[in-house]
């Protein structure tokens, strides 16, 4: 058999089973986020922990076969599980924030409050779903005398800004993921990719 023929071949038993692989773990994951009700850092922690243990096994395989492609196209593939972790984490947290929508943006604004008199400006979607209201109440909660600022434009984002003088501070859906990327992106890779060869 021609060699173009077996590293064909080869290419395209990799791509299926990598297809497969990422349906099994698309599967698996909706059904234990289903009975997950745990917190988000608990279930950030078990769903990267299962992550690394099936990204180990398929990097292991992809390996031996990324070697005939070089190291580009294992550059590839590991840029594109952490973007599919990314996604995945972003959908899990939506999923989570709208199982407790109004006590988990409570809990992220009494973690981001400095002074507890900042101004809260709101994206579009938490100043219909939550409004002035959730400001008293959180104010009534833990004590703070925040402000509401008004609403800010962009409807694609998610969350708050706190501003006081001239500090912003991003709450946004954006920048928690982001966070929380920067402050373990070494362990995420190395979790993912244990013992795979850059």
């Amino acid at each position: 058999m021609p060699l173009e023929d077996i590293l064909k071949r080869i290419e395209e038993e990799t791509e299926s089973r990598k297809k497969t692989i990422l349906e099994s773990a698309r599967r698996e994951a909706e059904a234990r986020l289903e009975k997950a009700r745990l917190s988000i850092e608990r279930e950030v922690a078990s769903f990267l922990e299962r992550k690394r243990r099936e990204a180990e096994l398929e990097a292991q395989r992809l390996v031996a076969e990324a070697r005939l492609w070089g190291r580009n196209e294992l550059a590839r593939v590991k840029q594109e599980a952490i973007q599919n972790l990314r996604r995945e984490l972003g959908n899990h947290l939506l999923r989570v924030i709208e199982e407790q929508y109004e006590s988990w943006w409570k809990q992220v604004l009494r973690r981001a409050v400095e002074q507890g008199d900042e101004e809260v400006w709101m994206f579009p979607e938490e100043a219909k779903r939550l409004g002035v209201g959730f400001i008293e109440e959180v104010n009534k909660e833990f004590g703070y005398r925040l402000s509401f600022g008004g609403v800010l434009e962009s409807t694609s984002e998610r969350g708050f800004l706190l501003r006081r003088g001239g500090m912003t501070i991003d709450v946004s859906l954006r920048a928690i993921l982001e966070d929380f990327f920067r402050r373990n992106e070494r362990d995420i890779a190395s979790m993912l990719f244990q013992g795979v060869a850059v």
